[in-house]
């Protein structure tokens, strides 16, 4: 069954806002002012769908209602805070109160200390567990505790009914600030991706492949990602030759040969020949035996009669044609991803050689002397596009639901007009929520999913 986000409701936000956000096909694109709480509404749908449930602790809200395929799903605030609590607190409450709280802990019986213990939590705004567990004392099991534990277990089927890596987005413009600003003089990608990680996600610790923010993501990842592409491309092609050629003698012996079907050679054309047995190893198949090996199958295709040795042949071929058709289903992905950058960036083209695979960027411009261009060089509106590709297409992934922030920042208007509608009508998007100033960026088929902020306010205006 197909998932379907309906409904996101928030009473209590920023502590006297009240929301009712309806989606539609999964996408929504929120239109508003700076300040109008778009993107905060962005960062806790991210929350919620990547169950990080610590960063929506620190969200002010009293509580919010998700409504996924019929099922609502309920978080309130207090619950958050009292799993996730705010240890910084802590540190405002006096080391001799702290001190005293433990020594009294071990005279007296330590339902006479929770009175003080309300008193200070109260006072300093920290919950009773980890005011309890600093010093010292192990919260007490209730029935509570067991509700907690199915009211949690809940929760974690949010991000078993979206089925989807969440894709986040935050504004371009904050990542490029924080680039320039955290390391003065150096670009991130000279970086080890984990110290980029550690710089950029809001949690470093937390590993989860449900999830990705794409300030994690630069051209050092694209890169990566490109070659691993490349090499299990590389992988496939080795592996089924060898399987192709091992078993070959078995088919010989069982004369499957005979099964051959002519009418199949006879419809494959020249160009598709030469493709298929140009991309066999040379370490598998000579130069000279892929010229017979061609010539034995033209001739085929405009005989009447097959001899034994043609036979033989043929049906090497068709296994080799059918392996090329599998190959060429592994090779869209990177296809499609130099299709797409080509599109955008008009001045450059990006090219997938099939033959060797191999990958580059050149320049359309005849009088650039340097034509090669590497990824590191492209300005920060292309890398936006590269980056984001890459992911959507060569990361392995299959399914995404992407939240994008501000996607008009560095892009041209042109890009702005289709760069959304290209995510969500790619085969792996199966739902996206922007967040934008830009009227370029609703300018196309998701026109339909656009509101103003406004029109979820519970008592705000209506579209």
């Amino acid at each position: 069954m197909t998932m379907n986000l309906e409904k996101i409701t928030i009473k209590g936000l920023f502590g006297y806002r009240d929301m009712e956000i309806q989606l539609q096909d999964n996408s929504l694109i929120l239109v508003g002012e700076n300040g109008s709480g778009k993107t905060t509404i962005l960062r806790i749908l991210f929350y919620i769908l990547s169950g990080k449930w610590a960063e929506l602790s620190k969200v002010n809200f009293r509580h919010i209602a998700v409504k996924i395929s019929g099922n609502t799903y309920n978080i309130d605030s207090e619950d958050l805070k009292e799993k996730y609590p705010d240890y910084e607190n802590i540190a405002d409450i006096p080391m001799r109160e702290l001190s005293r709280l433990k020594r009294k802990s071990l005279l007296v019986n330590h339902n006479r200390l929770y009175p003080e213990i309300d008193i200070l939590c109260k006072k300093y705004g920290v919950s009773r567990r980890s005011l309890l567990e600093e010093i010292g004392l192990h919260y007490p099991y209730s029935e509570k505790d067991n509700f907690h534990e199915e009211y949690w277990q809940n929760l974690k089927k949010i991000q078993q009914e979206i089925d989807a890596q969440i894709l986040y987005l935050p504004t371009y413009r904050r990542i490029e600030r924080e680039l320039s600003s955290i390391i003065k003089g150096m670009d991130s990608d000279d970086f080890p991706f984990e110290y980029r990680n550690r710089y950029f996600s809001e949690d470093p610790d937390d590993i989860n492949n449900s999830y990705i923010e794409l300030v994690e993501f630069g051209m050092k990842d694209v890169e990566k990602s490109i070659e691993n592409t490349l090499s299990d491309l590389k992988d496939f092609v080795r592996t089924e030759l060898n399987k192709l050629t091992l078993n070959y003698l078995g088919d010989v012996l069982d004369k499957k040969y005979d099964e051959v079907n002519k009418e199949a050679i006879s419809k494959t054309s020249p160009d598709k020949v030469h493709n298929v047995v140009d991309r066999i190893d040379e370490n598998i198949l000579s130069t000279s035996n892929k010229q017979n090996l061609i010539d034995v199958i033209q001739q085929a295709s405009s005989s009447g009669h097959l001899t034994e040795r043609s036979k033989i042949i043929c049906h090497y071929f068709m296994k080799l044609l059918q392996f090329q058709n599998n190959l060429q289903d592994r090779e869209k992905q990177i296809s499609k991803f130099c299709e797409l950058c080509s599109e955008y960036i008009e001045d450059k083209q990006f090219l997938y050689d099939s033959a060797n695979f191999s990958f580059s960027i050149i320049s359309k411009n005849l009088d650039d002397k340097q034509n090669t261009i590497q990824l590191k060089d492209l300005s920060s509106g292309e890398k936006q596009i590269v980056s984001l590709f890459s992911h959507l297409y060569l990361s392995g992934n299959t399914h995404y639901f992407v939240i994008i922030d501000e996607p008009e920042l560095s892009l041209s208007v042109p890009w702005q007009r289709r760069f959304l509608a290209d995510i969500y009508y790619s085969n792996f998007c199966t739902g996206v929520v922007a967040a934008t100033h830009s009227p370029f960026i609703y300018e196309n088929k998701l026109e339909q999913y656009t509101h103003a902020v406004g029109e979820f306010e519970i008592g705000g205006w209506k579209k």
